[in-house]
């Protein structure tokens, strides 16, 4: 029997344990994990992976069947594509059972110091919007996950950008790039729009939103609200407290960002005379 070697490693409270059959292969494929995932000594795993040799060993390239909780998911796949998946279904499992922390569906940018969030499930435009405010003067944190602390502020991850290729393309922005510009640490959330798009809408319509019903609205977004439902809801409560929150209907996201962001702009001005 072969001997193997393990990693344990935890994220905002979840644990992943990754087996291999020698160090080489482990050291690869946990190299390209985003750098907050950090050493879980004997914590209990969440979710457990087992990359393998396969019975039949091809010829040539070594293979490996990936294996998650024993479930197999890939037969015969190579090193850089075990490497792949083991880093595709880690990102995707972190949201499900972080801990100390809300994981919601949206996109994220920063402008002067504070996080926009835009929540909303695939496939609603938030990778478009999120590239279009970056492109009218926003810095680019996410376009498909937001996580929220215990006081509200979100964490601006050192993590590469995940653009889509198509969406960077238009907007003439860099796909799979590392973020220079921002760096580990958390902000206070400067507004929270939940926008729907449709094709006719020329402009932006907004309207404001309530903390309750927005708080309602990110927890329905949430990725770890099923195993974490008093923390999701601790962490959305307190992200609305102080923010700018918004619902309405927009246009074509290279039109309404910057109609976005002055919006945000002009009603922090009327607040802050409203409270001078």
């Amino acid at each position: 029997m072969q001997a193997s070697h393990i990693a344990r490693l935890s994220a905002f409270g979840a644990v992943v344990e990754i087996t291999s059959p020698d160090r080489e292969t482990l050291e690869q494929c946990t190299a390209t994990l985003p750098g907050y995932w950090l050493k879980a000594g004997d914590r209990r795993p969440d979710v457990c992976f087992n990359i393998t040799k396969p019975t039949h060993e091809q010829e040539g390239e070594r293979h490996f069947l990936f294996q998650e909780n024993g479930i197999p998911l890939e037969f015969t796949i190579n090193g850089t594509q075990a490497q792949h998946l083991l880093a595709k279904r880690v990102d995707y499992l972190l949201g499900a059972y972080a801990r100390d922390c809300a994981f919601l569906h949206a996109g994220i940018v920063v402008h002067e110091g504070r996080a926009i969030l835009i929540p909303g499930l695939s496939h609603v435009g938030k990778s478009t919007l999120t590239a279009a405010l970056v492109q009218s003067g926003a810095h680019y944190v996410s376009d498909d996950i937001a996580v929220i602390d215990r006081s509200g502020r979100a964490y601006i991850l050192n993590r590469a950008s995940n653009l889509r290729e198509d969406v960077a393309e238009i907007f003439d922005l860099p796909s799979s790039a590392h973020t220079e510009c921002l760096h580990e640490g958390t902000l206070p959330v400067k507004a929270i729009m939940l926008l729907n798009y449709h094709k006719s809408q020329k402009s932006l319509e907004l309207s404001p939103l309530s903390k309750g019903e927005t708080v309602l609205r990110l927890i329905a977004n949430s990725m770890n609200g099923r195993h974490q439902p008093e923390t999701v809801i601790h962490c959305c409560g307190a992200a609305v407290r102080q923010a700018i929150c918004c619902e309405g209907v927009r246009g074509e996201a290279k039109t309404v960002a910057p109609l976005i962001l002055s919006h945000i702009n002009d009603k922090e001005n009327i607040d802050g005379e409203s409270t001078a």
